[in-house]
């Protein structure tokens, strides 16, 4: 498997994980499991966590593709 094939599969990857991660929490939180005086101040600090972590993965997982891709890999 290329480089440049291993960047992008890692991304998907990566991104669903923190995705399912996020929503498992956000779930949690909703059903009451994880107790919280501030419930939807918890959801926003969850989400916004995930889609900074969601962020800084894809581009550091698109350079390096885009930086594979260049030197053919």
């Amino acid at each position: 498997m290329k480089k440049s094939t291993r960047a992008l599969l890692g991304l998907v990857i990566l991104e669903a994980v923190i995705l399912a991660g996020a929503w498992w929490m956000v779930e949690q939180t909703r059903s009451g499991a994880w107790q919280t005086s501030d419930q939807p101040g918890a959801i926003t600090a969850i989400t916004q966590t995930a889609g900074g972590a969601m962020g800084l993965i894809a581009v550091i997982l698109l350079i390096a593709f885009v930086t594979h891709k260049r030197r053919g890999n």
